[in-house]
C-alpha cells in the first residue's frame, strides 16, 4: 500500500493480494477497495479496476466459491529474497530473507539484532490469515444460503465436467 500511495502504481499480483486480504480476511466491501485504488492509480481503468475487485471478492458468476490468496506463500514465491518488501518497508531492511515475510515471528533477541521492535517499528498482525479467511467464508456461506434457500448450500456438491461430483472448497493461491 505504500507503493500505491507514493507512486500511484502497484503490480497486478500486488493488487490481487490486497483485494483478497481486504475482502476475504478483513471482510471489507470490495467497492471500498476499488474506490481507494481508483483514487490513487495512475494507470486507472474503470473496467479493469472494478472487474478485478469484483472477481477477487467472488461477486457474480464464479462457480469456484470462496477463494483467497495465501499472502505468505505469494510473498515467498514472488519475492523470495524479500527485496520488494525491504524496498517499500525499509524498517525490515536488516531482517534476513528467510524471516522478512513473517516479521511478527521474530523473537525479542532477533528484534534487537535486526533493529526492529514489533508494535513500535512494525505493527503486529491485525488478523490471522487462515482464521480470518475461515470466519469470512462462514459469513459468505451463510449469506449465500440465506439468498438461495434450498439450493444445497454454498459448499454443496456440484457436478464437474465428466459427471464427477466435487465439493467446493476454498482455493489458496
Amino acid at each position: 500500500m505504500r507503493e500505491l500511495a507514493r507512486s500511484g502504481f502497484m503490480s497486478n499480483r500486488g493488487r490481487q493480494n490486497v483485494a483478497s486480504f481486504l475482502t476475504k480476511n478483513l471482510g471489507i466491501d470490495w467497492r471500498m477497495g476499488a474506490e481507494w485504488f481508483e483514487s490513487l492509480l495512475i494507470d486507472y481503468d474503470v473496467c479493469s479496476n472494478y472487474g478485478n475487485w469484483n472477481y477477487t471478492a467472488g461477486v457474480g458468476n464464479d462457480a469456484r466459491g470462496f477463494r483467497f490468496f495465501n499472502i505468505q506463500k505469494q510473498a515467498k514465491d514472488y519475492d523470495p529474497e524479500g527485496s520488494y518488501v525491504k524496498h517499500w518497508l525499509p524498517e525490515l531492511q536488516a531482517i534476513p530473507a528467510h524471516k522478512v515475510h513473517q516479521p511478527w515471528s521474530l523473537l525479542p533477541i532477533e528484534q534487537q539484532r535486526f533493529g526492529v521492535q514489533l508494535g513500535l517499528d512494525y505493527p503486529q498482525p491485525i488478523v490471522d490469515l487462515f482464521q480470518s479467511a475461515q470466519a469470512n467464508e462462514a459469513a459468505y456461506n451463510a449469506a449465500y444460503d440465506a439468498a438461495f434457500p434450498g439450493a444445497g448450500g454454498a459448499a454443496a456438491q456440484s457436478t464437474a465436467p465428466g459427471g464427477r461430483r466435487n465439493r467446493r472448497r476454498p482455493r489458496r493461491s
